[in-house]
């Protein structure tokens, strides 16, 4: 009896090890120290950080939307399956599905890497921010096939 519960509970554990470290989440980014895959620089603006999460659980971080979407496009194949994350411009640190986000293509903010592409929750706060800075508003498919 004592050796089905021993056994029950290694199982157990070794399941959930293997869930935890293949969830899609995404993964803290700390800034100041992580270095962005696509352009090599340090990322310091969680206004701009983005990140793409492998099927496996593996994050690539980013320190710009651009730079997540150049890194795509020259890796779409080994992609497959991943899911992409920006960081909410308005409430940096809320990671939003870049899938689900709504982008502004800036007049006058800028981004670490000069594209200007912010992140908002809905399309009424990405107008709402247009509104009061101009800017283009635009989709993930849009911002996904901006050549970079």
């Amino acid at each position: 009896m004592e050796k089905i519960s021993t056994m029950r509970i290694l199982l157990l554990t070794i399941t959930s090890v293997l869930f935890v470290a293949c969830s899609q989440e995404p993964a803290e980014i700390h800034y100041g120290s992580d270095e962005c895959v696509h352009c090599k620089m340090m990322i310091t603006d969680n206004q701009f950080a983005s990140q793409l999460v492998t099927e496996k659980g593996k994050a690539y971080k980013f320190d710009a939307i651009e730079c997540m979407v150049a890194y795509r496009q020259q890796n779409q194949e080994e992609l497959s399956g991943a899911l992409f994350y920006v960081s909410n411009y308005d409430q940096p640190g809320q990671w939003l599905n870049a899938r689900e986000a709504q982008f502004v293509k800036s007049e006058v903010v800028r981004s670490p890497m000069g594209e200007s592409l912010l992140a908002f929750p809905s399309k009424a706060e990405a107008e709402n921010h247009v509104s009061e800075k101009p800017g283009n508003l635009l989709t993930w498919q849009e911002v996904s096939r901006i050549q970079l």
